[in-house]
């Protein structure tokens, strides 16, 4: 894949991202006001660990689901333009993976379907479909990083672009196959599915072998770099789970740091590895 061709992911998170959150901005004030009835009406708190023990101590905050999807958009954007601009004429196979994988922190936007829906008098099917695409994008963010650090632990495949596809195409098969009940939500606006700790188990085995492939790339490469890259992935899939999944004001700003944090540890040593290539 040639730079300029891997530079067109990047501008297509750029413009899409941009367009969401226009979108966003021109319909706040009109959405908010359907957020503590439907916040009210989810059947279930948001699953995971620190979730968990957020719910023990403080109540869903109606909010939440609002702040969370719009400053992933927001991240998208803001990651997108500055991978963009500092690997514009950079050759790196991992930093094209993790840009797909900040692409589809978009793919958020997609939980505004419920006050969309409410605010248009919409179909349930409309709910169905939207559940589908944001699985669909979460899986993708979550492969493409996947695929990330195995080019950092030495897979070599030239086609970049075929990685791409068989990376869109299992995403697809996953979330075209999730059972997904599309008249019930948790208090993260997302729409009740089935197989949940299946998927999430797997999750975590892909958090596993990713970061263990970047410390792997340490040994084999001999760069100290990657052990950064490492801590960054780390950091990056805690902050992904606590920002996406908050339904609490506790966990948002510490995921959004992680994230942050750990996009730019990733981000900076990879280019001080490629810079003199």
């Amino acid at each position: 894949m040639t730079l300029s061709q891997r530079n067109r992911y990047f501008a297509a998170g750029i413009v899409l991202s941009s367009i969401c959150l226009l979108g966003i901005l021109f319909h706040i004030s009109k959405l908010l006001p359907f957020y503590p009835e439907l916040s009210a009406a989810a059947v279930k708190r948001v699953s995971g660990l620190f979730q968990r023990i957020a719910a023990y101590f403080f109540t869903a905050a109606p909010l939440a689901p609002f702040v969370t999807a719009a400053a992933s958009v927001a991240y998208t954007l803001a990651v997108s333009f500055l991978i963009y601009f500092f690997f514009e004429k950079t050759q790196s196979p991992e930093i094209l993976f993790f840009g797909l994988f900040t692409f589809s922190f978009v793919f958020e936007i997609l939980r505004f379907m419920l006050p969309v829906k409410a605010l248009y008098n919409l179909s349930s099917v409309f709910l169905i479909l939207g559940a589908r695409i944001l699985f669909f994008g979460r899986f993708f963010g979550v492969l493409s990083f996947f695929a990330s650090s195995l080019y950092a632990a030495g897979f070599n495949l030239q086609k970049q672009g075929t990685v791409v596809i068989a990376i869109a195409i299992a995403a697809l098969i996953v979330s075209l196959g999730i059972p997904i009940d599309g008249f019930s939500w948790d208090t993260n606006f997302v729409m009740i599915s089935g197989y949940a700790v299946i998927l999430r188990l797997a999750e975590i085995g892909i958090l596993f072998i990713s970061v263990t492939s970047f410390f792997v790339a340490a040994y084999t490469r001999g760069s100290r770099e990657y052990l950064v890259v490492g801590l960054g992935a780390f950091l990056v899939f805690a902050g992904r789970d606590l920002l996406i999944n908050a339904d609490t004001w506790l966990t948002p700003v510490p995921g959004f740091v992680m994230l942050c944090a750990g996009t730019w540890f990733i981000s900076a040593k990879l280019h001080q590895v490629y810079l003199w290539l």
